[in-house]
């Protein structure tokens, strides 16, 4: 492990268990990301203790690697406290930084722990320069940057003097942009957002044209990216100026975390050293691809959004291909091999009935069973279960490249220990003396008994090495060694190891000096400022989102106050039309935002999708509303959000109606919910329907867009999906939300606005919708229960009655 690298980025590994954090430490990690049990974004991973953490954050430190706590969640009103008194307790325990991604826990660290150093999560969704400076303001020291963004825009966001930037480099990729991801929460009640993402984005789905006929793609899985793989930019990421370069990878085994790890370490150190020089050596590529491979792309880090980005046919590792089925006979697979194969390896038979892996097992080899074959061998395995000649191989375990990456880091190792300097005087008449001294500088001295003229036999100094140099059980080595020894003395065995571990124990206290006198404060959860002091809306107002000129005309007729409308859809002069609101799209790149902003007036009335944006359309004069996107889950977070200028805050739908009463009761600002409508569940920068082959990349101009799609899951539930003007595709739920007989449930709440999100209905259904919800709501408002929906459409309640968890 290198001492010291000050003109290159952090590498930042992930550490999903204490084997993760010692894999990560043994192979060159220079900080890494960990959870506790609770209150992070991988909550299925196995995780840290709190009561330990102290420990954890010991071991790093004296390896010189930093402590990076993941809360990067979104908080529910009760759960403030609890969050608030792990903070404390990580940072008093020795963390380097928290992640955070409610901007309610943000504000409460803010007030009640100024002193800890807070890093916003990528579920943030920072992506251009507003969101950063937002940040910054917000008293945080570094943003995890969106995975949308390119080079261009990282070096640009770099360049700033007020926060640091940090990108991912390797590993997973989420299709829609992070934060922003419902579709989990929706379809099986496990939040992205609160760290149980189910994953549904890797699971098989149609395209459906608009009569519900398949369209043929390259495969099923439409919704699953490759996994990135950055290490040939490293070179333009160390000239872009990022502070840290961050791996996937926390619910990946400790193997995987070496494997990787090491491999950018090796690579990032080159590259710092010589980045006109750099390539990506064979072995690199190898390496990566045997550790886990959806198959890789550089994606949006040079500004890919297409097709080269998805792993359609498959959604899980794909490892490497060693070849393919010649013959079969008896159960035995002979398999023409184009790399060598080990008997513990794993393979996986690509067949015609699906796929099926086994372990390699005893092949035979020209006759003798053998234990590996090289490259170009034909040999025979037995089959576990049926497959054919023409069958592709794929090797998904590489067993000697797994127990390669074990011995890095496995406890009867030395792999991640650390060298040191030890000077040692026995001197006669003078005390026993050890000093031992690190690279940096960092230095620990010990003192023994007056060293006296031997009385029976001298010692030598070959004794006084090896006693000295015992360092067994502890991290380090002896990298230099300076003796300094009169002839004749006598000094106990004993004398010696007391003294070294003295010193290295001083040694040790010099290095963790940083993190020794932290108290805890015992935060206790800010009361929002200036509470509830206005008198409620007795008849909330009713908001439609819509996301065409016609439909939203159509709901302003049928009795809407308000409509939604995003920016990329307004026509000339539409947002001159009374009850027109402007919505300004929650992804806005800064090569974007000039035309988004001028549509705010001051004056006027937009609804923000995107924290800075938020920020400069009330600086602007512009009465602004809080997008639901930016997921308001507490009253803190509402508070925040009213602190930008927000006059009303749209709330998560993943709240219950008792947790939406909790943050009514504290708000300082009208906050409201959705009420019906297919709920939008995700935004992504790749066009879904790019699948259907050639795309010309002309947006605004798509006949392809401007027809009706769906996406089909497996339980034949279907998801309409839309395209923008700027080739983003928006899915929509496939069973439209109806609280309209709940509506008295709701209103006891004390909401104050109420919408509906009308994105996929034509302007008659729309308008049909709001005048039903109208009607719903005066029946409400008159004492009465509204009557259910008596069409024969399916509809769900969401979270209304149940939460998320």
């Amino acid at each position: 492990m290198t001492a010291s690298r000050t003109d290159a980025p952090e590498l930042l590994a992930p550490a999903g268990s204490l084997e993760g954090l010692r894999a990560a430490v043994a192979n060159g990690a220079n900080a890494v990301y960990l959870g506790v049990e609770e209150f992070n974004a991988r909550r299925g991973a196995e995780n840290f203790k709190l009561e330990t953490l102290s420990d954890t954050c010991r071991y790093a430190h004296l390896h010189e690697v930093k402590v990076y706590l993941t809360a990067n969640v979104v908080v529910l009103q009760h759960e403030l406290t609890d969050i608030l008194n792990m903070v404390d307790r990580a940072w008093e325990s020795g963390i380097d930084a928290v992640i955070v991604q409610d901007l309610g826990v943000l504000l409460a660290i803010n007030r009640t722990m100024p002193h800890v150093r807070v890093h916003a999560s990528t579920q943030i969704n920072a992506h251009n320069s507003m969101t950063l400076g937002t940040l910054a303001s917000m008293g945080v020291s570094r943003a995890t940057l969106a995975r949308e963004v390119s080079i261009e825009e990282i070096a640009s966001f770099a360049r700033r003097d007020d926060i640091e930037v940090e990108t991912f480099v390797h590993g997973a990729l989420c299709v829609c942009h992070s934060g922003q991801c419902l579709m989990s929460s929706v379809i099986g009640r496990r939040s992205a957002n609160r760290g149980l993402c189910a994953q549904p984005c890797r699971l098989p789905y149609e395209l459906l044209d608009r009569e519900g006929a398949p369209i043929e793609t390259p495969g099923a899985h439409l919704l699953s990216p490759k996994d990135l793989a950055g290490i040939g930019m490293l070179p333009d990421l160390v000239r872009a100026g990022v502070a840290a370069l961050k791996i996937e990878g926390r619910m990946k085994s400790a193997e995987y975390v070496a494997l990787v790890t090491g491999t950018y370490r090796a690579a990032l150190d080159r590259a710092v050293a010589d980045p006109e020089g750099f390539s990506v050596r064979d072995g690199e590529q190898a390496v990566l691809e045997e550790s886990f491979s959806r198959g890789f792309s550089q994606a949006y880090l040079v500004g890919e959004r297409g097709n080269a980005m998805m792993s359609y046919q498959r959604p899980n590792n794909r490892g490497v291909p060693v070849g393919r089925v010649v013959s079969v006979a008896s159960g035995l697979a002979t398999i023409d091999f184009g790399i060598s194969v080990d008997a513990e390896d794993t393979l996986e038979f690509w067949t015609s009935a699906g796929r099926f892996a086994q372990a390699a097992g005893p092949l035979e080899l020209a006759g003798s069973v053998v234990r590996a074959v090289p490259a170009g061998a034909r040999a025979a395995l037995r089959l576990e279960h049926s497959a054919i000649a023409g069958d592709r191989v794929f090797r998904v375990r590489n067993a000697s490249l797994t127990q390669a990456a074990r011995r890095t880091f496995a406890a009867s190792g030395d792999a991640d220990s650390m060298p040191l300097s030890f000077s040692v005087r026995v001197v006669a008449a003078s005390p026993l003396s050890v000093e031992v001294r690190d690279c940096r500088g960092v230095v620990g001295v010990a003192e023994g008994p007056i060293v006296e003229p031997a009385r029976t036999k001298a010692v030598t100094a070959e004794e006084v090495a090896e006693h000295i140099g015992r360092l067994g059980g502890t991290p380090y080595w002896i990298e230099a060694w300076n003796l300094e020894m009169s002839p004749n003395v006598g000094v106990g065995f004993s004398a010696l190891h007391r003294v070294r571990r003295d010193a290295i124990e001083a040694y040790e206290s010099a290095l963790l000096a940083p993190w020794r006198d932290r108290r805890r404060v015992h935060p206790a959860v800010p009361a929002v400022m200036g509470g509830r002091s206005r008198a409620p809306r007795r008849q909330p107002l009713v908001f439609a989102a819509v996301e065409d000129s016609d439909v939203a005309k159509a709901c302003l007729e049928a009795g809407a106050d308000f409509v939604h409308i995003p920016t990329y859809a307004l026509r000339p002069h539409d947002a001159e039309l009374p009850g027109m609101v402007p919505l300004l799209p929650r992804i806005a790149h800064d090569r974007e935002c000039g035309a988004i902003l001028s549509h705010v007036r001051e004056g006027g009335r937009v609804v923000v999708g995107n924290l800075g944006l938020l920020a400069e359309a009330s600086r602007r004069g512009a009465a602004t509303e809080a997008h639901w996107s930016l997921n308001a889950l507490n009253s803190l977070s509402v508070e925040q959000l009213a602190g930008m200028g927000a006059s009303l805050v749209w709330l998560s739908p993943e709240l219950s109606g008792h947790q939406i009463e909790q943050i009514v009761s504290a708000s300082q600002v009208p906050v409201g919910i959705a009420v019906y409508g297919h709920h939008e569940v995700m935004v992504t920068e790749h066009c879904v329907l790019m699948a259907e082959g050639d795309c010309k990349r002309s947006c605004g101009t798509c006949s392809r867009r401007r027809t009706k799609h769906t996406l089909r899951d497996r339980k034949d539930y279907e998801f309409p999906i839309q395209t923008d003007t700027t080739g983003r595709t928006h899915i929509y739920n496939a069973v439209p939300l109806d609280l309209s007989a709940a509506l008295p449930e709701l209103l006891a709440t004390g909401v104050e606005a109420l919408r509906l999100d009308l994105a996929v209905e034509s302007p008659q259904e729309a308008a049909q919708q709001v005048r039903r919800v109208r009607m719903a709501l005066g029946i409400a408002l008159a004492g009465s229960v509204p009557p259910r929906r008596d069409d024969g459409v399916a509809t769900t309640t969401g979270h209304f009655f149940r939460g998320a968890i």
